[in-house]
């Protein structure tokens, strides 16, 4: 029975009505009682709790300090961490080039298969080319 009680005094102050009158100032007003005589208007949204006044600044307290800390922290990982997957990569990237360079310096002659499975053979140009081609791609690739 004490818990429904208290409950329902819980509940009762969340479903009260408030109010928004100007006085004759010009300064608005909040209540649950409007003063006789005004223009009032029903306030439908309302905040749990209202945020600063005007010209104050709320310092952040320690749990909100260690929040944002803990996201500084995170959000610094999650950097380091992308920033090594990429160096994997661009290592990886620079092995196979490199690999490529010396298959096709060591190779006799290149060629490809054309859609009857038939070889195609390169010429010497095209290898040389190639070689040039590669080269570049291991300076770019190869810091």
């Amino acid at each position: 029975m004490l818990k429904i009680c208290l409950l329902w005094a819980l509940l009762v102050p969340a479903s009260a009505q408030v109010y928004k009158w100007v006085d004759e100032k010009g300064v608005t007003h909040y209540g649950e009682r409007p003063p006789q005589g005004r223009k009032v208007q029903e306030v439908r949204e309302r905040l749990a709790n209202p945020g600063p006044s005007p010209g104050k600044t709320v310092e952040p307290n320690w749990k909100e300090k260690e929040l944002e800390f803990r996201g500084r922290r995170i959000e610094a990982e999650q950097a380091e961490t992308r920033q090594k997957q990429q160096e994997t990569a661009d290592r990886q990237a620079c092995n196979r080039t490199r690999d490529r360079l010396v298959q096709i310096k060591s190779a006799r002659r290149l060629y490809r298969l054309d859609e009857k499975g038939e070889r195609v053979y390169r010429s010497e140009e095209d290898r040389q080319s190639a070689i040039a081609q590669l080269e570049q791609q291991v300076a770019e690739r190869c810091r």
